[in-house]
């Protein structure tokens, strides 16, 4: 009963921000498997179907830019895929300090704004009546490498990296950050199956589909469908600084295990 209901209100709250929800799913599933895999390949099942979820309303709202899934989905689920080899080669230890870095650097990238602060919207508005034409700040191609350094760490982590490309998008891109959220949900679709797909072909999915495990999928789905529906309606912006905070602390205490 606890593990349904964590991930409804994960789903919920992560798919308001255009995330897949694995910084909270991976440490939930920790709590339940011994195994570090056999938590990873349920994380990204549950961030597939919170994304696809999300992904779906918000293409309702033909808010998602379309065009960004080649020049940051592709890498990033391109390198995820990767890491479902290394994972066989790697030491529990080592996956996780990776995972208590990744966690310590989310929570700090989700405590920042990414919202363009005044002097920045007019540096912006500038550009855009010199380069009408142009609807990124740069060529979307530039960021495809960083996507892809994103995807080998988020992979390692077992969590999708949402938290880190609407940075990218928003930062970098220059596009809304409505607009970054919902192209991030279309995302991470592509990038949690191609980490679940890579954990299977590299023979690390170990798991049974119970009754338990189906449930645990519909509450995700559900609590997905509920979040961009009220996304707009709401001030995100400290509720998201909490969620960074928190996330922050429970990497902390990743790296405080590992280093004991």
């Amino acid at each position: 009963m606890f593990i349904t209901i964590s991930v409804f209100f994960i789903a919920l709250v992560f798919s308001m921000f255009g995330m897949g929800g694995g910084l909270f799913y991976m440490p939930l599933f920790l709590l339940f498997f011994d195994s570090f895999k056999e938590a990873s390949v349920l994380s990204f099942l549950c961030i597939l179907v919170t994304s696809f979820s999300s992904m779906s309303a918000y293409q309702q709202k033909k808010m998602i830019d379309w065009k960004l899934i080649g020049y940051i989905g592709i890498p990033l689920a391109a390198s995820i895929f990767i890491t479902g080899f290394l994972l066989k080669c790697t030491p529990m230890v080592f996956l996780t300090i990776i995972f208590g870095f990744t966690l310590l650097f989310a929570g700090i990238v989700m405590s920042i704004s990414f919202n363009n602060h005044s002097s920045l919207n007019k540096r912006y508005t500038a550009l855009k009546k010199l380069n009408y034409n142009k609807k990124y700040n740069i060529s979307p191609i530039f960021v495809s490498p960083l996507a892809f350094v994103i995807g080998l760490f988020a992979g390692m982590a077992g969590v999708a990296g949402g938290v880190f490309d609407i940075p990218l998008m928003v930062g970098i891109l220059k596009i809304s950050a409505h607009s970054a959220v919902a192209t991030s949900s279309a995302i991470i679709v592509l990038a949690s199956l191609s980490g679940w797909i890579g954990r299977v072909v590299s023979h690390d999915a170990a798991f049974n589909v119970s009754a338990e495990f189906l449930i645990i999928l519909l509450c995700a789905f559900l609590g997905a469908q509920i979040g961009p529906r009220i996304s707009l309606k709401i001030n995100k912006v400290v509720f998201k600084k909490i969620c960074g905070i928190f996330i922050g602390l429970v990497g902390m205490l990743y790296l405080y295990k590992a280093f004991l």
